[in-house]
């Protein structure tokens, strides 16, 4: 794709993101996104298809940016285990519980919760991968000389929900999160929990 056309996308998913997060899904029209981004309907077609299919890009776009930094695990395995984990815990947590993941969140369940494409999408790139890659980083060699897992997809499952517990919820309910010194206060919890399941 030449990087004239990439930044076009680009423009228009970023224009999408602040018009479905401000209005919702059904209030938005592509009508709106070409009034402010110029060009045409036409274009809009040729890159997303139809309005759902500019969503899909949008939940792809957004995760990817909103949730990268979890995605450092691998980089960390020579460093102290807690202090990773508890790195970890934070950057998952306030990606999960802050927009543009959280507005999106809520038109998902609102808007497509017949729909299983645009969850499923959602899920794929979002929940699913980073419960994946946590799997793989607890299998590497050198975390399972200090951790004793016998079923690594129990494991991430119990170090998420340790992590999340009702704030996810809350957020999407509208309370404030935690504050930074609550935040540490809750992740170092959180891993020690998980720790003295697992360390050996």
């Amino acid at each position: 794709m030449r990087a004239s056309t990439e930044k076009k996308r680009t423009r228009i998913i970023e224009v999408a993101t602040e018009l479905f997060i401000e209005q919702g899904y059904k209030d938005t029209s592509l009508d709106q996104i070409v009034a402010i981004c110029g060009g045409s309907k036409q274009t809009l077609y040729r890159y997303f298809s139809n309005k759902e299919g500019l969503f899909v890009e949008v939940l792809a776009h957004n995760t990817k940016i909103s949730l990268e930094s979890v995605f450092q695990l691998a980089d960390k395995q020579n460093e102290p285990l807690r202090e990773t984990l508890e790195d970890f815990a934070k950057k998952y947590l306030r990606g999960i519980c802050s927009n543009p993941i959280l507005s999106l969140y809520r038109i998902i369940s609102a808007d497509f919760n017949k729909h299983d494409s645009v969850p499923n999408q959602f899920w794929q790139t979002g929940p699913q991968r980073i419960h994946q890659y946590l799997i793989e980083f607890l299998k590497t060699d050198t975390i399972s000389q200090q951790l004793h897992i016998d079923d690594a997809d129990l494991a991430c499952g119990q170090l998420l929900a340790l992590i999340k517990m009702d704030y996810q919820n809350m957020a999407l309910m509208g309370f404030d999160f935690l504050s930074d010194e609550e935040l540490d206060s809750h992740t170092q919890k959180a891993v020690a929990a998980f720790l003295k399941l697992y360390q050996r």
